[in-house]
């Protein structure tokens, strides 16, 4: 795992300089664009430290029993003054107890730029760098002057403003006496009354708990970004395409499968109940039907089946309730029985034919189904007496 720190050149944030871990932030290196940071993996991490000239911060309170965003809205009424453009165009935060502004332009600018890489990312003021919670600080850096007070708010300075910001300073804050890490002769001259010295080097930054610091940056959640974080190779992307169209076209399948079934459970339901009574317009409920039709079947038709011809018209009977689910039927003159190969019937329409076989004088001797699916298949004999 590696550790790089990088900052911009200028408040542009088109190019600027890092420092990486492998020789302790010793050398300074430059980038042209952050697209050039996309060969980090998961394991890496990014520190970007954004120029405290663009982050207006201010001490808040926050009220625990509110949520964030009814916190944000509070700060956001107590600075409204303050700001020197809309609301709408500035982005906010909260992070103990102070509150942050940044111009949205340029936050979903940088954001954005880093949201295409695939390591942790950590995207702070870059007065941080010397933060100390025991006092207040100067220290110089990229040219700047960064001011890192001891309640979590700071700024940064060039050198041609920072006499006139240090008098300010003083007029505010009577009692201010910050530790120095400063090395320009100018800036020490201005800054002689101070003696708290102080050394500084970027590993302490890295070396910080991120989680009392406020982290700026906000994932954006887009198939792009989540792609690149997830770092898949092409096969790999393409399995999961697959999969998340087989996820999405499944149930539609079955749906339709489903509706198929019962498409043809119907259409044979509403043979079976013309075979019996012709006058039959439309089958609603099939069991209650078939009760009252049995009933209006005459006895004699029962008590007069002992013939063969009346036998081969049951079994004609028996065929035309699902004459395409039967691949083969083998008949026994002698024995009065028959053997029949089922495939695929709808198990509602086996179970309606098993019911009703008993009152056309069809015995079922030997029941070999099997049912998969709600579809029955396998080997039924039955004999006609």
């Amino acid at each position: 795992m590696k550790t790089y720190i990088i900052y911009p050149a200028n408040s542009k944030l088109e190019n600027g300089f890092f420092h990486v871990s492998d020789d302790n932030y010793k050398n300074v290196q430059k980038f042209d664009h952050l697209d050039e940071f996309e060969f980090l993996t998961h394991k890496d991490k990014l520190i970007y430290l954004l120029p405290s000239s663009l982050v207006n911060c201010q001490s808040f309170k926050e009220n625990d029993q509110l949520s964030i965003e009814n916190n944000i809205a509070n700060f956001i009424a107590e600075i409204d003054t303050k700001l020197i453009n809309e609301v709408s165009d500035n982005k906010f935060f909260i992070n103990k107890d102070v509150g942050y502004v940044l111009k949205k332009t340029i936050y979903q600018k940088i954001n954005s730029q880093l949201g295409s890489l695939k390591c942790k990312v950590i995207l702070l003021p870059d007065y941080f760098l010397n933060y100390l919670n025991k006092g207040d600080s100067i220290t110089e850096f990229n040219n700047k002057y960064l001011f890192a007070f001891n309640d979590g708010t700071g700024t940064s300075i060039e050198l041609e403003s920072l006499e006139q910001y240090l008098h300010l300073l003083k007029n505010s804050l009577p009692n201010f006496n910050p530790y120095i890490s400063i090395k320009n002769k100018d800036a020490n001259n201005l800054l002689k009354e101070f003696k708290n010295k102080l050394s500084f080097s970027l590993d302490q930054i890295a070396e910080q708990d991120f989680k009392t610091l406020p982290n700026l940056y906000k994932f954006n959640i887009s198939f792009k970004n989540i792609i690149k974080r997830l770092n898949f190779t092409k096969p790999e992307l393409y399995l999961c395409a697959a999969l998340l169209v087989s996820m999405i076209s499944i149930p539609y399948i079955l749906i339709a499968q489903n509706n198929k079934y019962t498409s043809i459970y119907e259409q044979e339901t509403f043979k079976i109940f013309k075979k019996i009574d012709k006058n039959t317009k439309r089958v609603v409920s099939p069991k209650v039907q078939i009760d009252e039709l049995m009933k209006q079947i005459p006895i004699s038709y029962n008590s007069k089946n002992n013939n063969y011809s009346n036998n081969l018209k049951g079994l004609e009977f028996l065929t035309s309730f699902g004459d395409k689910f039967i691949n083969k039927a083998e008949i026994d003159l002698n024995t009065k029985t028959a053997t029949m190969d089922i495939k695929d019937m709808p198990e509602v329409q086996y179970k309606l034919i098993s019911d009703i076989s008993k009152r056309f004088n069809v015995l079922v001797l030997d029941d070999e189904i099997s049912i998969s699916n709600s579809l029955a298949s396998g080997l039924i004999k039955i004999k006609f007496e």
